[in-house]
């Protein structure tokens, strides 16, 4: 009998796991909603991870035609709430296992009051033009045609009332009814949404509280995936405002975990790793920064060195503290494109958080003149807190926007603020609507799209695709597995064998 090495799952205690996680975005966002989803479109519906294997079933459709790959929805207590589940997957072709996890944070930014939206908004608006990069002028100009809008509704009955212009203008009613609305869209739909924003975007002293909670909540959770021998690899995906919940938290869990003088690594061929990445390191001078390109040539190059210190660092000697599994951090609809008027005042302060290493690059800023991460006088040598993308791949999917209502105006690339070691993407995406609004359509089934090439033309690959080869679930800058042993291969049957 002819076996199949792709038709082979090798035993669970032969193979690792991986962990991804997902971090969903701004809104009243519903347990369990964004991961079903997501898994559908990098799972489910992707059937080459399971080509030749039985690991399917037949989709619950009213036809009841095709397939879907299968997955399992199991309790899990990780993110502290019995609300959310982990999604199981069976073994794929290269026999590796995945567990999605949903980040859910949407329950503690409940309440926030329309003061604090006004304060926000005003915190926004009452910035000079030079202030407003390029890139988030058209938002800014229809935050202030909304706001407009908002205020005229509100005044203007009062005025004609109290002028008693009702028989010269609009009677008093129409004006009513459209203040009625505007009452409407601003407790429907931009407090639930725009306060998520509010809430965890800037820090002032009534956020603060909440800031902290959501981010324990997500170190909570990747601590107890980081610290988990079943996996050797974690992938964070993050959609929208959730890229920056995702982003901090990166950040604090790479100053707890990463090699330093508490978690001490000691083997040489780490050392060389951190040495290899740190010779790509960003310039200490803001100015020189700003001048630092990659072709894609560079970029796949230091992306293979990130994943290469990941390995390193995945499995820890001594100390479970030492090892770090993120191997790759997947944006999709991000605001980070806007970082430096959304997170900070304007772009000078931005580069003041870079120099501080308050906001981490890829690559990481170097600790001196010449290229490096290392601290140059610590022993053992060790990475400063601000190298988390050292280690970690960071690609970013966007869908450019006009600032209105076609495309994605939320997201844009991420280069010019974080650096040229992001692999940026843009896709094209359309839905029921056409190109309105396609800020949630990055991982729909049902909406249509493709890449689109730096020249401007259409890629090859779909939407779906695009984003499959960012979380990369068949690992593909690993080797290939070994060959089944005979031993395993007789424990085994390939799809539709009867022996």
């Amino acid at each position: 009998m002819n076996v199949s090495p792709q038709s082979i799952r090798p035993p669970a205690s032969e193979t690792k796991r991986q962990a991804v996680v997902i971090v969903h975005g701004m809104g009243e966002q519903r347990p369990m909603d964004t991961i079903r989803g997501f898994v559908g479109a990098v799972w489910s519906s992707d059937l080459s991870r399971t080509e030749g294997m039985r690991e399917r079933v037949r989709k619950p459709d009213p036809d009841g035609t095709g397939e879907i790959n299968k997955s399992w929805v199991h309790p899990d207590s990780r993110a502290r709430s019995y609300e959310l589940r982990r999604i199981t997957t069976p073994h794929d072709i290269k026999g590796l296992r995945t567990e999605f996890y949903e980040l859910y944070w949407s329950d503690i930014t409940q309440g926030t009051t329309v003061q604090r939206l006004v304060a926000w908004v005003k915190g926004l608006l009452l910035r000079k033009w030079s202030d407003v990069p390029g890139d988030a002028r058209p938002l800014y100009i229809a935050a202030w045609a909304v706001t407009a809008m908002i205020a005229t509704l509100l005044v203007v009955p009062n005025l004609i009332e109290w002028f008693g212009l009702g028989k010269v203008l609009f009677p008093g009613w129409v004006w009513s009814i459209a203040a009625v609305f505007v009452g409407w869209l601003v407790s429907q739909f931009l407090v639930p949404y725009f306060g998520d924003v509010a809430i965890y975007v800037r820090a002032e002293p009534d956020t603060i509280a909440k800031r902290t909670e959501v981010r324990e909540r997500g170190l909570a959770l990747l601590r107890g995936l980081n610290d988990d021998p079943t996996y050797d690899r974690i992938v964070v995906a993050a959609h929208s405002l959730g890229t920056i919940v995702a982003y901090d938290i990166l950040q604090l869990l790479w100053a707890e975990r990463a090699p330093s003088g508490r978690n001490r690594r000691t083997e040489p061929e780490l050392l060389k790793a951190f040495r290899a990445v740190g010779k790509k390191a960003l310039p200490i001078d803001s100015t020189a920064r700003a001048k630092v390109t990659m072709d894609a040539a560079q970029l796949d190059e230091y992306r293979l060195l990130q994943w290469q210190l990941y390995r390193q660092l995945r499995t820890a000697p001594s100390d479970k503290l030492g090892s770090w599994k993120v191997s790759d951090f997947v944006t999709f609809g991000s605001p980070l494109t806007h970082a430096e008027f959304l997170v900070t005042h304007n772009a000078a302060d931005f580069a003041k958080a870079v120099d501080e290493r308050l906001l981490s690059t890829c690559p990481p800023v170097s600790e001196g003149k010449s290229p490096n991460i290392l601290y140059p006088s610590r022993s053992p040598r060790y990475p400063h807190h601000a190298a988390v993308f050292s280690a970690t791949r960071w690609t970013n999917i966007h869908d450019k926007g006009n600032g209105w209502l076609t495309g994605d105006p939320i997201s844009g690339p991420l280069v010019e603020n974080f650096g040229p070691g992001i692999l940026n993407i843009q896709v094209s995406l359309s839905w029921a609507l056409g190109r309105i609004f396609t800020h949630t359509n990055y991982w729909s089934t049902a909406a249509q799209g493709w890449e689109v090439l730096p020249s401007g033309e259409r890629g090859p690959r779909s939407h779906l695709d695009v984003l499959r080869d960012a979380v990369d679930l068949g690992r593909t800058s690993d080797p290939l597995p070994p060959a089944p042993t005979p031993a395993i291969r007789r424990r085994m049957k390939p799809a539709g064998s009867t022996v």
